[in-house]
């Protein structure tokens, strides 16, 4: 298969606590990617992350959110690996949205 590009940006509940365990999560999310056998790019990423004010709330395990934790990862795969790591991201619960696309 051919390798392509992709970019995941997304938003984890800003209630989980301190640095550590934000730091934890987006450790988690790219073990999630590299387990399914694809590589993460380096470099700076193009748009800004950290906690910042959600456009509208978002109901989230009981809770309006008003704020998220904004993480955007490059990395580069195989089109029959996203399956698996889109299913990660969707059982991991301190995730609140993802965006998964693929740069041509």
């Amino acid at each position: 298969m051919r390798v392509r590009n992709y970019e995941l940006m997304y938003i984890i509940d800003p209630t989980i606590g301190r640095d550590e365990e934000y730091a934890g999560l987006t450790g988690r999310v790219n073990n999630f990617i590299t387990n399914a056998g694809a590589t993460i790019a380096d470099g700076e990423p193009i748009a800004p992350t950290g906690r910042r004010k959600l456009a509208y709330s978002i109901r989230h395990n009981g809770q309006d959110l008003a704020e998220g934790f904004y993480v955007f990862t490059r990395f580069q795969a195989e089109p029959q690996q996203i399956p698996v790591i889109e299913r990660d991201i969707k059982l991991s619960e301190d995730i609140i949205r993802y965006l998964l696309t693929v740069v041509e």
